[in-house]
């Protein structure tokens, strides 16, 4: 029987929680990642780690692919669209009849504004930028890919994602990033990356070719609600004064201007997902009792809206 093999293009916080989870099952795991300095780190995870700056092919990657039976790409396109598909797109096409599963990591983004409307994969995208425009156009060359070489190709589409090692609300209380920001009405999904792992795990093991999953909690909700959530629970006040939209950034102020709500029946529907943490109070609350090493905190009082 042949040992299951998972290729990831971009090992950043996802792909290296999901290759770790991997191996603990008895898979191969190769894929890569930006610097040499970090290829010998993973490698002692047990992961091979190729360096790839996503501008000329790597014999390296050639030869891994080789072997691969299981394939996710997450890395942005840029400006010559998805690297991976402009550089290594002749050896996966060359895999026809091996890979059982391709994954490509998306974003909502390319859902434009949908102001109070639920969204959910059937929604006809228009993206607002040409970043997400390209987003949208990676879809698709994957999902082409997929049809010509009869591999069934996924597309998860994700909203923001936050996890325990230092990418949450509470990391930017305590390092003093965090910035109150207030827009009434504005909403967002989030994921935790360890429910993103779950239902990338899940699609591996139940491959649907062409299909689109948004990867989503349950409950859409305004930035600053999370933030003093996140406060209450590490016993800090929130910023006090809200952001001043003149201070962000222009990825900021165009992501701030739009809403989303965003519907994840699909993922568990199709997949059998029953999320982990369904909104971002249990996210949170883990965090926050990882971090304070005290067991179960109580839950903060949150105001009735």
């Amino acid at each position: 029987m042949t040992t299951p093999s998972l290729f990831c293009f971009g090992l950043g916080y996802t792909g290296v929680r999901l290759a770790r989870t991997a191996i603990t099952r008895g898979w191969r795991v190769a894929g890569t990642c930006r610097s040499a300095e970090k290829a010998r780190a993973l490698r002692m995870l047990g992961i091979r780690a190729i360096p790839f700056d996503g501008e000329r092919a790597s014999p390296e990657v050639k030869d891994a692919l080789a072997w691969a039976t299981h394939l996710l790409d997450a890395i942005p396109p840029g400006e010559d669209g998805d690297p991976v598909l402009r550089l290594h797109g002749n050896h996966l096409e060359a895999l026809a009849g091996s890979l059982k599963w391709v994954g490509y990591l998306s974003t909502t983004g390319v859902y434009g504004d949908c102001g109070d409307d639920w969204i959910d994969e059937t929604r006809t995208p228009s993206p607002a930028t040409l970043e997400n425009q390209r987003r949208l156009d990676a879809e698709s060359a994957w999902l082409d890919l997929g049809a010509r070489t009869a591999t069934p190709a996924h597309i998860f589409r994700l909203p923001g994602i936050y996890e325990p090692e230092g990418r949450s609300a509470i990391d930017s209380l305590e390092s003093g990033r965090a910035r109150r920001i207030v827009k009434p009405g504005q909403v967002f999904n989030r994921i935790h990356v360890d429910d993103l792992v779950a239902v990338l795990l899940a699609s591996l093991e139940r491959p649907r070719a062409g299909r689109i999953y948004n990867v989503a909690d349950d409950e859409p909700a305004p930035a600053d609600k999370v933030l003093s959530y996140a406060a209450a629970l590490i016993g800090v006040d929130p910023p006090p004064e809200p952001f001043a939209e003149a201070e962000l950034s222009p990825f900021a102020r165009h992501f701030y201007a739009k809403c989303k709500r965003l519907s994840n029946d699909r993922i568990k529907r199709d997949l059998e997902i029953q999320l982990r943490y369904p909104t971002y109070r249990e996210g949170l609350r883990a965090i926050a009792e990882a971090c304070t090493g005290t067991g179960t905190l109580p839950a903060p009082v949150e105001p009735q809206t």
